[in-house]
């Protein structure tokens, strides 16, 4: 059994990572635990005093409850799965705080979520939640882009810096995904200044025993190297290891980007330390 935490907003964006991950995990039994945090501020007096003989907290909570009750009987009904069961959670704390809460809670296994690639304040905002769910949620996390529609995925992209190795936790996680969902793994690293053969060396050694795609790139951006192998190879889905600094810190930042996540059009499983 499955806990799979599903983050909405009530936004089509949000829905549509959420009608991926009933298709991605038809095979298995799980239980989704649909989210919605809400801003207390975002309440006035006026909404208060619609519902005088209510609680405060039932007045808050009425018409997110409504709407999270709307989706999952839509859920329901559009993804008829025996395997699935479905419970619904409000809170109102912090948007990181709710989210580890509800893991540690619920035994989450896996986080899903969207993240648009659209330039002006609707990625900020959106954008910095997803940024801060990736650095501060730790926990297996699928990030679905904007308007993608599922498809099975057979290759795995694995894209590494100088500072990434292979071996811990992460890849040890990578793995049993890749196991789990019967997976060709493709590994590409990358040297954007200089040649390390000491690094390459211990990849081969790391990865002799799997059957997977190995390829070296030096002396180039990672994002070209990156977005030059997706161009050119079949990949259905990314895996990304998240460190405190570097690769990912580029991956997210507004300027002197190596990566810039509107232009990665794949799912992306994100593996924490």
């Amino acid at each position: 059994m499955k806990n799979i935490l599903l983050l909405s907003d009530f936004s089509i964006n949000s829905e549509n990572a959420i009608h991926y991950a009933m298709h991605f995990f038809k095979n298995e039994k799980c239980t989704f635990h649909v989210m919605h945090i809400h801003k207390i501020g975002s309440f006035t007096s006026d909404d208060l005093m619609n519902s005088p003989k209510e609680s405060i907290y039932e007045s808050i909570t009425k018409e997110p409850k409504e709407k999270l009750q709307a989706l999952v009987e839509n859920l329901k009904s559009e993804f008829n799965n025996p395997n699935y069961s479905f419970e619904t959670i409000i809170d109102f704390d912090v948007f990181i705080d709710a989210i580890n809460q509800a893991i540690r809670n619920q035994k989450i296994d896996f986080v899903v979520m969207g993240t648009n690639g659209a330039s002006g304040v609707k990625e900020v905002l959106f954008g910095s939640n997803t940024i801060n769910v990736v650095r501060k949620v730790q926990c297996k996390t699928l990030i679905i882009p904007e308007g993608y529609t599922y498809t099975p995925i057979k290759k795995l992209l694995l894209p590494l810096d100088p500072q990434d190795t292979i071996g811990g936790k992460q890849f040890t996680d990578l793995l049993g995904f890749i196991e789990t969902y019967q997976l060709h793994l493709d590994v590409l690293r990358v040297n954007p200044n200089t040649e390390n053969t000491e690094i390459e060396q211990e990849d081969l050694s790391n990865l002799a025993l799997f059957d997977c795609s190995y390829q070296v790139v030096n002396e180039v951006p990672m994002d070209f190297a990156l977005s030059s192998y997706m161009q050119t190879n079949t990949i259905d889905f990314l895996a990304l290891f998240v460190k405190n600094e570097g690769f990912f810190e580029h991956l997210f930042s507004k300027a002197n980007t190596k990566i810039n996540l509107s232009k990665i059009s794949k799912p992306i499983l994100v593996l924490h330390p």
